[in-house]
């Protein structure tokens, strides 16, 4: 192997291992993401059991804004998701009513912490959850009432950093809140889990 081929390749190994570290360079800490979910809400239960409440699978939006402090992601996030209702079981008398129309919207406001692990370039792990508040609005026929209460969630997921500015989550979450309490009856079993993609530029 002359000089010059020996120059070339040391060159062209630089300029290989120059971009690899470009590549890998950690993305940016602060964040702003804009969410779409896939959303499968449980039956809930209504008025101490004695009927439930069926659900088509539904959609849901959101955004969140949040900072990375090593391997710590800290973010807030507001997010709604709507389900229409399928049907009503009578859990009493074992049968199923027809379908009515209307829905439930679940508005949520969380503070969210995740731990997030790397894999490779790029490419890291993260799973956690978070806690807050979520306004449950449930419709059916003329009936129409909503209700503040806790929420929280769990969530896990891979998280892909195109570049320093521009990244993807794609990941689960159980979505949950305590029983609604609404005009006349009440909601049990509130909660939901979601496919979740996220669009995120980082600064």
């Amino acid at each position: 192997m002359n000089r010059t081929t020996t120059l070339h390749l040391l060159a062209a190994a630089a300029l290989l291992l120059s971009s690899t570290a470009a590549y890998a360079v950690t993305p940016n800490p602060n964040y702003i993401k804009l969410i779409g979910k896939y959303t499968m809400l449980s039956d809930m239960d209504v008025v101490d059991d004695v009927f439930e409440v069926d659900s088509d699978d539904g959609w849901g939006i959101g955004g969140a804004i949040g900072t990375q402090i090593n391997m710590f992601k800290i973010e807030v996030e507001i997010a709604t998701q709507k389900n229409d209702i399928n049907g009503v079981d009578l859990d009493s008398l074992g049968r199923q009513v027809e379908k009515e129309a209307g829905d439930t919207t679940i508005n949520t406001l969380l503070l969210n912490a995740f731990l997030d692990i790397p894999i490779a370039d790029g490419l890291s792990f993260y799973a956690g959850g978070g806690v807050g508040g979520a306004i449950v609005d449930f419709k059916a026929g003329d009936f129409d009432s909503d209700d503040t209460v806790f929420a929280y969630k769990l969530a896990a997921g891979l998280s892909y950093a195109f570049t320093p500015e521009l990244g993807a989550d794609l990941g689960y979450e159980y979505l949950a809140t305590e029983d609604v309490e609404l005009d006349r009856i009440d909601l049990k079993d509130v909660n939901s889990n979601n496919i979740v993609l996220a669009l995120k530029y980082m600064f």
